[in-house]
């Protein structure tokens, strides 16, 4: 299975989980799922057991957009 076909997969497989984080958050669902496949290739890279690996990567992207919402809210407060 080539990558762009894993990763169609991936996304399929955890479209209710993206779409959750992405209303979650405010944030484009293209986004979240862009950061959803780094993240789970970055942690696949050392997976011993894999069964978490969804639930592992929707934390990991979820505190990444949270980070990066406070940190715009935060450069809109001081340029006002």
């Amino acid at each position: 299975m080539t990558n762009d076909a894993a990763d169609s997969q991936l996304l399929i497989q955890e479209k209710w989980s993206i779409e959750l984080l992405a209303r979650d958050t405010h944030t484009e669902i293209a986004k979240v799922q862009q950061i959803f496949l780094i993240e789970y290739r970055r942690l696949a890279m050392n997976a011993h057991i894999t069964a978490f690996l969804p639930l592992l990567t929707c934390n990991c992207v979820r505190g990444i957009l949270d980070a990066q919402h406070l940190h715009d809210r935060g450069v809109a407060d001081h340029s006002a």
